[in-house]
């Protein structure tokens, strides 16, 4: 079941890095990407799911803000 999670985690890490266009975030000031990541964080806190899928959009969130600053 460990081996699961970590080859999910992995795999979304990886299809995030390559597959979201880049484009968009490439005129995005640092400024935005982070209330967009406040935002995110907000809402995945804030849902009445259990506590793997708050972790999973945690994540999300985290890879998001990454890519954001990566590529701006």
């Amino acid at each position: 079941m460990k081996k699961a999670i970590v080859l999910t985690l992995a795999a979304m890490f990886v299809l995030s890095a390559f597959l979201w266009p880049s484009r968009a975030a490439a005129n995005t000031p640092a400024g935005d990407c982070f209330d967009s990541y406040e935002e995110c964080r907000a809402r995945a806190l804030d849902s009445n799911q259990g506590w793997f899928r708050v972790a999973i959009m945690l994540t999300v969130c985290d890879l998001a803000l990454g890519r954001c600053l990566l590529f701006k």
